[in-house]
């Protein structure tokens, strides 16, 4: 079961890191994108490490915390949360393999420059809170329907 959904996941993120080209340095969408269905959104995966150096991890209560405090009140109308695991080249040059948690933010296009500001908040404010190096940020276009 962790073998299909980890597979799963890595479609996903293949899927999204192939519609890159749509986007500007900066990550917002270029230009009109038009979507092979649905209505054009934006896409953004953030992929959070769980591993806290020193040892330990971020627990699951300090987990929906920090989604409870600083993403929830920006993405209002929803948002999904993937359990992942992967593996990250230390500065130290150390490779570590640890689980991650995978948020998937849908927005529209229009509104994609104020939510820009607001998704590298909430990466620094993770980063802050668990001593982390990074938090990686995928975004892209994408054809949304509900």
């Amino acid at each position: 079961m962790r073998a299909n959904r980890n597979l799963y996941i890595l479609y996903i993120i293949l899927l999204t890191v192939s519609c890159l080209s749509c986007t500007d340095s900066t990550g917002n969408v270029r230009g009109t994108v038009e979507p092979f269905y649905g209505k054009p959104y934006v896409q953004t995966l953030l992929v959070f490490g769980l591993s806290k150096p020193g040892g330990g991890t971020v627990t699951e209560e300090e987990w929906i915390s920090f989604v409870d405090t600083y993403v929830t009140p920006k993405f209002k109308e929803g948002l999904t949360i993937v359990d992942s695991g992967g593996q990250w080249m230390m500065e130290s040059g150390e490779v570590i393999k640890e689980d991650s948690k995978i948020l998937i933010l849908l927005y529209d296009n229009e509104s994609s420059a104020g939510i820009d500001d607001t998704i590298e908040q909430i990466k620094e404010t993770y980063k802050k809170l668990f001593n982390q190096e990074a938090v990686l940020r995928i975004t892209s276009a994408a054809g949304v329907s509900f």
